[in-house]
């Protein structure tokens, strides 16, 4: 019987085409499959308005991710997740871990595996760190979440403190924030960036919180310097969100455009 070479050169590659095209299509979907969920209780509209009342417990949301950030009822503090604790950031500037019973009426987390770790060098400022991040996101429509770690020259943070009904709006609220001034010290800034068609569920853009090392001190970022720090950046492609059930929320009118109002708390 003649053979015929080619024809098993022809199989081959066309078994090899196929299998370049199953992984071209597929690959990204198991990525999809293997990213982080990110969870998101309750919105920033509703956080703008004045709606502090936690909801949430703690333990809830610690089952949800082991990073993130947010608030706690009343506004009591800014929230640092790392390591699967949760922290409070108080109106000292101090650091103090809180209680599972304990609740939040607005917060982000997400469980982060550490993936390929970059090394960061000669940060001079906060919008510096924004724009050497800018070159790492890769797509404009995804949720990013970044760990990094290091010696800082300075961090400037901010808390705010416990609010009484009837709660304010949360740009008077942060209106009368304190401002904190760190040196030379080692830590971790957690942090989200969001999409801009997030307007109204999350800070659009960058959000940061800082923790020092020893987990005593830190606050919401406003600004850092650092010679060099380990960054590690994941993507997320699975997003949910639970809604609170007060009356506070569900009878809100928190539609709008906030983009100004939430410039000026986040600065």
């Amino acid at each position: 019987m003649m053979i015929y070479p080619y024809r098993g050169i022809k199989r081959i590659l066309i078994s090899s085409f196929m299998i370049i095209l199953v992984l071209f299509y597929f690959t990204p979907l198991l990525w999809a499959e293997d990213s982080p969920s990110f969870f998101q209780f309750s919105t920033i509209n509703a956080l703008l308005q004045g709606i502090y009342e936690g909801e949430l417990t703690i333990g809830e949301l610690l089952q949800k991710g082991n990073v993130g950030l947010g608030t706690f009822d009343s506004l009591n503090g800014e929230m640092v997740v790392i390591d699967g604790k949760c922290y409070r950031i108080t109106d000292q500037g101090t650091a103090e871990e809180v209680a599972t019973e304990e609740k939040t009426p607005f917060a982000a987390v997400a469980y982060f595996t550490p993936g390929e770790r970059k090394t960061m060098v000669s940060i001079d400022s906060f919008d510096e760190l924004k724009y050497s991040l800018d070159q790492l996101i890769e797509s404009p429509n995804l949720i990013y979440i970044f760990h990094l770690a290091g010696t800082f020259e300075s961090i400037r943070a901010r808390s705010v403190s416990k609010q009484s009904k009837p709660y304010p709006p949360l740009t008077q609220a942060t209106a009368k924030q304190t401002v904190f001034q760190f040196s030379h010290l080692g830590g971790d800034l957690i942090g989200f960036w969001c999409p801009e068609f997030f307007e109204g569920l999350n800070v659009p853009g960058y959000h940061f919180h800082f923790i020092d090392a020893d987990r005593k001190q830190g606050g919401h970022l406003l600004d850092c310097v650092f010679q060099k720090a380990t960054l590690t950046i994941t993507a997320c492609y699975q997003v949910s969100v639970q809604f609170p059930q007060n009356l506070s929320y569900t009878q809100a009118d928190l539609a709008g455009y906030k983009g100004k109002e939430i410039q000026q708390v986040e600065k």
